[in-house]
């Protein structure tokens, strides 16, 4: 058995071949066109493969698959690791990718498949019209304050409230208070607009028509934990879930003396963990059960720690409604576990 290192970039994979031996074959390079990822296709088709993960990883990972190669994809930071050196370039990281794979050493990423992917594209660009919208409207609150104007509707979302900014500017701000009001409304428009494809994806997904039954979650929130879940088997407990979601605090112990836990690690899905906390303020807001708990905690650790605790809860009836393919009752506020297959609605 040969293996093979490939580091990916945008033009180009630089490839290394070894041996079961690990003594290098070859070196090589191929462009990342369709007749130079045919060719690599070609050179790799007995070997076991791996390339590192990242944005240009995707058309040669899929390539590779569609043509039955054996490939895995490594994460960037743990392979750091693993195996950093000071000397660094692509054909050394090449290699030292294959060596890696050659010793079956590789810290694996999971890679969605082409479906999942194309729901997380949708979940990030409504999140980053939105931030761009956000963006937008306080400019345009700034622009006015500094004209001495504060207008009296907060919400700069409605047609109402932006006719009423660009009534109250000064002639001198007009124009710019237009153009800004514009492009708020336009956004609106796309916005809307991949909502709606996001709900029509989100209907066709099981996982999110499950997920959708949880108090606090609509279909966005529902599409994102389903897209970027993608499969609750990868997660052996909830608690390995709620790490990948961000929400499991920081652990300090050194020596004998005993573990302290500090704030949030944040070393999860920077998304999931917005998404959730979001969610969980929904729940508070609406749903006695979740607004009895969040006062009950508020009371002894504060607001901002009461309702990250309610997020955790969320994550742990995520858990079980996924993996007890069931939708959400109260139970599974104290519910333990992965259900039996029995147990299954």
């Amino acid at each position: 058995m040969n293996y093979a290192g490939l580091d990916v970039h945008k033009d180009f994979v630089q490839a290394c071949f070894i041996d079961k031996h690990g003594k290098k074959i070859a070196e090589q390079k191929f462009e990342t066109t369709n007749r130079g990822l045919k060719h690599l296709q070609n050179q790799v088709r007995d070997m076991r493969c791996v390339i590192e993960s990242s944005t240009s990883c995707y058309p040669v990972y899929d390539s590779l698959k569609d043509a039955n190669v054996r490939v895995r994809v490594a994460h960037p930071l743990k392979v750091k690791a693993i195996a950093s050196a000071k000397t660094k370039t692509d054909k050394i990281d090449a290699y030292m990718l294959a060596q890696l794979e050659r010793a079956d050493l590789i810290p694996e990423s999971h890679i969605p498949d082409k479906l999942t992917r194309r729901e997380r594209e949708l979940v990030k660009q409504h999140v980053s019209l939105v931030q761009h919208r956000t963006a937008e409207i306080n400019k345009t609150k700034a622009l006015l304050l500094k004209h001495g104007v504060k207008t009296p509707c907060p919400d700069f979302k409605t047609i109402r409230a932006l006719k009423t900014a660009e009534r109250l500017a000064p002639e001198n701000a007009k124009f710019l208070v237009h153009q800004n009001a514009e492009l708020i409304l336009f956004l609106n428009e796309q916005i809307k607009s991949v909502d709606a494809l996001i709900q029509e994806q989100a209907e066709q997904n099981a996982d999110a028509v499950l997920l959708k039954t949880i108090p606090g979650m609509g279909w966005f929130s529902a599409l994102t934990l389903s897209a970027f879940i993608d499969g609750v088997d990868r997660f052996p407990s909830e608690a390995h879930l709620a790490s990948y979601c961000g929400l499991t605090p920081s652990v300090y112990q050194s020596g004998n003396s005993p573990a302290r836990t500090g704030r949030l690690s944040k070393q999860g899905n920077l998304l999931l963990r917005w998404v959730l906390v979001q969610d969980a303020w929904a729940a508070v807001m609406h749903y006695p059960v979740f607004r009895k708990m969040f006062r009950k905690k508020s009371k002894k650790i504060g607001v901002k720690k009461a309702v990250v605790y309610v997020a955790r809860k969320l994550v742990k009836i995520v858990f079980g409604v996924l993996s007890r393919r069931q939708a959400f009752n109260e139970r599974l506020l104290v519910g333990r576990g992965r259900a039996d297959s029995s147990k299954k609605l």
